[in-house]
């Protein structure tokens, strides 16, 4: 029994080494291609797609942020352990061309590029905690796709759905005059999801009040103490906060 007790102890020490090992493997994985018992090409390994001859914003936020990433479904990793969850890599989101960026290795500027349709979710920590969500992991509804940013979530959950603007060339060469390049802009717009039913939202007191009718006073009484800028990510948040936590 004392042998018995000892052996088990043994492997309880190796399994709990192993899956550090794994964990820490993983972030090795992103950078090397290493430690992922998938097909390369078909979530990590590509390189960002080449946009040429355009300008703008392509990024939500183009600085390189510390996060994590969830995907749809677990992957194999070698040694018979799966997991949905990347963590402690850098990363960015190509708004135009749909794509997630992760640094894998900054002295030789080494971007790959997470394929969007393996995604459900990607967190950054810095500066404050930011979730984006595949929007079709919170509405069916066909009318916006992508990712947004969840502000809120509860009975109403708040998003801010992310989109490009395309200003396609207008160079004339006679003249002389005009664009050469497509020009890409970045826009937003707020939506609140109930029951998997997205409606636009335009912010003010119109329209907080038209999704929030059942607790109209006890709203617009938090609105009067806040005195609410509506034009602000930050304040709406709060509205939707105090409306789910009532």
């Amino acid at each position: 029994m004392k042998h018995f007790f000892c052996l088990v102890t043994a492997l309880m020490l190796l399994t709990s080494a192993a899956y550090a090992q794994l964990s820490e493997g993983t972030k090795v994985g992103v950078a090397t291609g290493k430690g992922l018992n998938t097909d390369r090409s078909g979530v990590f390994w590509t390189t960002p797609t080449e946009s040429s001859n355009v300008t703008g914003d392509f990024y939500i936020d183009s600085t390189w942020h510390e996060g994590s990433v969830k995907f749809n479904a677990a992957i194999p990793q070698f040694g018979g352990v799966e997991t949905d969850t990347l963590s402690g890599i850098l990363i960015r989101y190509n708004l135009l061309n749909a794509e997630l960026e992760v640094l894998a290795n900054r002295a030789k500027n080494d971007i790959r590029v997470i394929k969007v349709g393996y995604l459900k979710s990607f967190k950054t920590q810095e500066p404050s905690p930011k979730l984006f969500v595949n929007v079709n992991a919170l509405t069916k509804d066909a009318s916006i796709s992508g990712f947004c940013e969840v502000l809120s979530s509860g009975k109403l959950t708040l998003i801010k759905h992310y989109k490009t603007k395309i200003t396609k060339p207008n160079y004339n060469p006679g003249f002389g005059t005009g664009q050469k390049n497509t020009i890409v802009r970045q826009d937003s717009e707020y939506y609140v999801i109930s029951n998997g039913k997205p409606e636009k939202l335009n912010p003010g007191k119109k329209g907080i009040f038209s999704v929030m009718n059942d607790k109209q006073k006890d709203v617009e009484a938090y609105l009067k103490e806040k005195n609410v800028n509506f034009k602000t990510d930050e304040d709406l948040k709060g509205i939707f906060d105090f409306y789910n936590g009532k």
